[in-house]
């Protein structure tokens, strides 16, 4: 059974919740708790760094990461890359931006975070039988991207971590797959798109 509330709504208010404003002035509205819980909460994009051998590789999911809107980064190993505020290694732009960076030892202590701290779920990028088109946007709420290594994928740790995996469909011939960071950002962007579109 819906929840209902009574509260007194402004015109602008109401046009945001697509609802008629024939009076042209502030007047009461009756609107469902689960409707104004569904605009206000778009679910959240996360990012898994682990695996990844080259450096410029790494600034560059970094990059694409900040610029799609992840929230919070979650770095497993990657103990030859410094990630922290004013590193170099980090993109130029990025080095005194503050970033939430959350550092892990082993890959079963970050999925358990993942899963029981944020209770969100982890979207592997590979090319497995199980895995669905991202064209088709199949995300599940709260989700933490991972990407696998440049070369061999991902390994079997990684496979077993992943909640369920998305693949990016290509149209043409001459390679198996795309650079990492390419790959990472094509599904971020789509991240977006559905998570936007969810909440409208």
């Amino acid at each position: 059974m819906l929840e209902w509330i009574l509260f007194n709504t402004t015109p602008q208010l109401l046009r945001q919740l697509n609802m008629p404003d024939t009076a042209g002035f502030t007047q009461n509205a009756i609107v469902s708790s689960a409707t104004i819980k569904q605009r206000s909460k778009r679910p959240v994009l996360y990012l898994i760094i682990t695996n990844i051998s080259k450096a410029a590789n790494i600034r560059c999911l970094v990059r694409s990461a900040v610029a799609f809107g992840v929230k919070s980064f979650f770095i497993v190993g990657q103990k030859r890359f410094e990630f922290r505020t004013g590193s170099t290694d980090l993109p130029g732009i990025l080095r005194e931006q503050p970033l939430d960076m959350h550092y892990f030892d082993k890959m079963s202590d970050c999925v358990h975070y993942i899963h029981n701290v944020l209770s969100a779920k982890i979207c592997g990028v590979e090319i497995v039988d199980s895995a669905r088109d991202v064209a088709d946007k199949p995300f599940e709420g709260d989700t933490a991207i991972m990407m696998g290594n440049e070369g061999t994928g991902m390994s079997r740790k990684q496979l077993e971590a992943c909640d369920y995996f998305v693949r990016i469909g290509q149209y043409g011939g001459g390679t198996a797959s795309l650079n990492v960071y390419v790959a990472a950002s094509i599904v971020m962007q789509s991240f977006n798109q559905w998570s936007r579109a969810s909440c409208a």
